[in-house]
């Protein structure tokens, strides 16, 4: 059984006898300070409380912002607890981008019960596994040093985990099929892959409350994400659920003309749940353009410069504002429900001809016909990875994805299983 996180850690003054009660009736146990430079016991921490002293919080606050953001990506607790007012008030000049993350509370002399319980009631998650191997295949972009400690706690029963990079999207986000080695389990060392989106802890906290809100119950159970767990850091956040294995994008299918079955599937059974919402009332009336700025899919003053220099150069004369002006001035009739809010080719896995909806970072309330026609779009206008992109004014090398450089590597292949890194399968690929 994994070994729960239980340890409290004393900065300054250490728990009085009354105190120390109430920590250990709940469970929990007082630890010391580490010694001099030693790290900090990241793997047995629940919770550090920094005993401010009366005037002079500077050496805990220059303490607190060295190892600040190391207890926010373990998911370790921090109180600070201030003897007065005014102290208080100078520790937060001093550590005040510290005092802003999201495992931090800072109070003046809580009662003895109140710190106690918020200690017992805030729950680390796994014991990070710190000797974790963590691999990323293909010779793509390493993580980033800081990312770590995420994986440590989402990967915490593996020995091993390799990160197959996924295409798709044009955000800073990265996504990946976490191909596992587990230890401990009866079943056995390779258990099926997971999906893993490594994002702001902004934008991961928002699908994941559009995972629920919006999924759970309107969108068939094999036709959705199915969301495992959401490791919370300091700055950046993980997503981990199941991955779609045996499957293909609607993008790959899309360039072989097959996609029809799949594309009717998105329609008939994937977006139902959604779209029947919107005849649960009236049709709504007006235009569809400003209904989609309103729900913050598009901003017609934000458009790519260079977009309206090549039409000019292809002759195609309008200024966006003009075409904005006049989409706006539009009275359309329309249905305004759920939708995805970034329906494209990478956003849609396909199985056995059926649609699987991925990415539910941008799910909102909107008009039906926004997902069709940006789907629809997209398809049009996308350039394929052969494309000479330096034609359009796309600079070689440039990811429509993740922040590397790296060029993208892309084949059309049919669906098939992703095979272990590690199994002879792999290696013989």
């Amino acid at each position: 059984m994994e070994a729960e996180r239980r340890e409290v850690l004393f900065l300054g003054r250490g728990p009085g006898a009354a105190l120390r009660r109430e920590i250990e009736a709940r469970g929990c146990i007082v630890a010391g300070p580490p010694p001099g430079a030693a790290p900090v016991p990241v793997e047995r921490l629940r919770a550090v409380v920094a005993n401010l002293p009366a005037g002079d919080p500077a050496e805990i606050c220059g303490w607190i912002r060295r190892n600040g953001r190391t207890l926010a990506d373990y998911g370790i607790r921090l109180e600070v607890v201030s003897p007065d007012d005014a102290t208080l008030g100078l520790a937060q000049s001093l550590a005040r981008d510290e005092f802003r993350l999201p495992n931090v509370r800072v109070r003046t002399l809580p009662s003895h019960p109140m710190l106690a319980e918020s200690i017992a009631r805030r729950h680390p998650g796994r014991t990070p596994r710190l000797n974790l191997d963590i691999a990323v295949a293909d010779g793509r972009e390493r993580l980033r040093k800081v990312d770590e400690p995420l994986f440590q706690r989402a990967f915490s029963h593996c020995s091993r985990v390799t990160l197959i990079e996924l295409s798709g999207g044009r955000s800073e986000a990265r996504v990946f099929a976490a191909h596992m080695v587990v230890t401990g389990s009866y079943a056995g060392i390779w258990p099926q892959p997971a999906f893993v989106k490594l994002d702001s802890t902004e934008k991961i906290e928002r699908e994941y409350r559009n995972y629920r809100d919006f999924a759970e119950r309107y969108v068939p159970f094999g036709l959705r994400p199915n969301v495992q767990a959401t490791i919370t850091g300091a700055f950046r956040s993980l997503l981990v659920g199941d991955f779609v294995d045996n499957s293909e994008s609607l993008w790959d299918l899309a360039r072989r003309g097959v996609a029809s079955q799949a594309i009717t599937s998105l329609a008939d059974e994937s977006l139902r749940g959604w779209w029947d919402q919107g005849y649960a009332a009236d049709p709504s009336r007006g235009s569809v353009a400003s209904a989609m700025k309103a729900a913050n899919l598009w901003d017609a003053d934000r458009i790519v410069p260079s977009y309206p220099e090549r039409a000019a150069e292809a002759g195609v004369a309008p200024d966006p504002s003009i075409l904005r002006d006049r989409l706006f001035g539009l009275r359309q009739t329309y249905r305004h429900a759920p939708i995805h809010g970034d329906l494209h080719g990478e956003n849609v896995r396909v199985r056995n001809g059926q649609a699987i909806l991925i990415d539910m970072a941008n799910v909102v309330r909107g008009p039906i016909s926004a997902d069709r026609a940006a789907l629809e779009t997209w398809l049009a206008f996308e350039l394929p990875p052969e494309a000479d992109k330096s034609r359009f004014g796309i600079l070689p090398g440039r990811r429509r994805s993740t922040g590397s450089t790296r060029p993208q590597r892309s084949v059309i292949r049919p669906a098939r299983a992703i095979p272990h890194p590690d199994c002879d399968g792999w290696r013989a690929s």
